[in-house]
């Protein structure tokens, strides 16, 4: 990869983290309206979907696409959707989600409808589980996460989230296989590094989910940052040009 590849996939990353951290807020909002009803989580969804349109606008600024900007006009339109009628703007969050399965390599297989549909559940669960990680770095219970109210709430997450996790390790893998062509690449190519290094960064924060359930206080901080790690390298492998499938 080029540095400006390089570049291009990272801002990308940042397009990832906006966007599965709008699924999370979503996630957590939901979550905190079974009973009893949390009225401290009240997580907000402008910051998230603020990051997916600065990371949108970079991306599509260095490497210029008609799905690109389609997704931007939607993050720019969720946004301003936010700040004027709050909910109003889930829909249009979740349209600029599923517009990202439409700007990787995912459209470029073959047949490409089914490659397609795994890439849009795969990002969607990345969003229930690590989107709701980065929410989980910034509430704090009145409390504290040993009161009954975080503790409820740690339950509430720690049942989806492991759905989550289940549906996007394996729609990874199955797209995974599509990309890499034998276990050699995995070590032979630039591309096979970076998706090792994504596998261990999730393996990273499996680990620290067990820490936090556990413990029954969350790792917050450092899960965010592993979180925020993994998307980065989500963005690369995206962005990358020629994946060793392709090659």
């Amino acid at each position: 990869m080029t540095p400006a590849e390089i570049v291009a996939g990272a801002f990308r990353g940042l397009e990832y983290a906006g966007l599965l951290g709008f699924v999370g807020v979503v996630v957590m909002r939901q979550l905190a309206r079974q009973p009893p009803h949390l009225g401290w989580v009240r997580p907000g969804m402008d910051g998230a979907l603020a990051l997916a349109l600065l990371g949108g606008v970079a991306t599509v600024a260095l490497a210029p696409s008609w799905i690109g900007a389609a997704r931007v006009a939607v993050e720019l339109a969720a946004l301003v959707m936010c700040l004027r009628w709050g909910p109003g703007a889930v829909p249009a969050g979740f349209a600029a989600v599923l517009l990202l399965a439409l700007a990787g390599h995912a459209a470029g297989a073959q047949p490409a409808v089914p490659a397609i549909l795994v890439d849009e559940l795969h990002v969607l669960s990345a969003g229930i589980w690590g989107g709701g990680v980065l929410v989980l770095a910034v509430l704090r219970p009145p409390d504290g996460w040993r009161s009954p109210g975080g503790q409820d709430l740690l339950t509430r997450f720690g049942r989806v989230a492991m759905v989550g996790f289940a549906f996007t390790a394996l729609t990874g893998l199955l797209r995974a296989t599509e990309q890499v062509t034998g276990f050699s690449d995995l070590w032979q190519t630039v591309y096979g590094a970076v998706l090792v290094a994504k596998s261990v960064g999730v393996l990273a924060m499996l680990a620290l989910a067990a820490v936090t359930w556990r413990r029954g206080v969350p790792v917050a901080r450092t899960d965010a940052v592993m979180a925020l790690a993994v998307m980065v390298a989500t963005g690369l492998l995206a962005a990358f040009p020629n994946p060793p499938a392709g090659a």
